[in-house]
């Protein structure tokens, strides 16, 4: 692979991770009962995390002068209005869990094509989305004992 082309296939893993299932529902702020607010929080903070790992991938292509594309978000997502965070929780765990296996696709081409740095850099993020997904996974069994009516 060109050097162009790891750029590219970075730029593409950033897109990935800015407009994840969990990015949308962060944003678009879905309901959460009362029991629920404190998990509610947790699950921003981890969605923080996952716009610092952006951020890094952002910087990594910025030292390099490739322009970064951030992408939108999917158009399925529009559909997507409406929901309780219980309901999208388990849609957000299989989006992280895609999420982790682009990582580790896209690290093993890297270091393919000798990006060492840009595979050690999406192996990290790899690292951490894999604990965010534990935590999410955590989260929603907690959630889901909370106000079962509006599931």
């Amino acid at each position: 692979m060109a050097l162009q082309d790891n750029e590219i296939l970075l730029n593409s893993v950033l897109i990935d991770l800015a407009r994840s299932y969990l990015q949308y529902v962060c944003e678009s702020w879905p309901w959460v009962s009362g029991e629920g607010l404190g998990i509610e929080q947790q699950i921003q903070v981890i969605a923080a995390r996952q716009r610092q790992a952006v951020s890094e991938i952002a910087e990594l292509l910025t030292d390099r002068e490739h322009f970064v594309d951030f992408g939108t978000y999917p158009t399925e997502y529009t559909d997507m209005q409406f929901l309780s965070l219980q309901s999208a929780l388990s849609r957000v765990l299989t989006s992280q869990h895609y999420l982790c296996q682009r990582l580790q696709d896209a690290a093993t081409s890297l270091e393919a094509a000798g990006d060492a740095q840009g595979a050690a850099l999406l192996l990290n993020i790899e690292s951490r989305q894999k604990d965010s997904t534990r935590s999410l996974t955590e989260l929603n069994t907690e959630l889901q004992k909370t106000s079962p009516a509006f599931r």
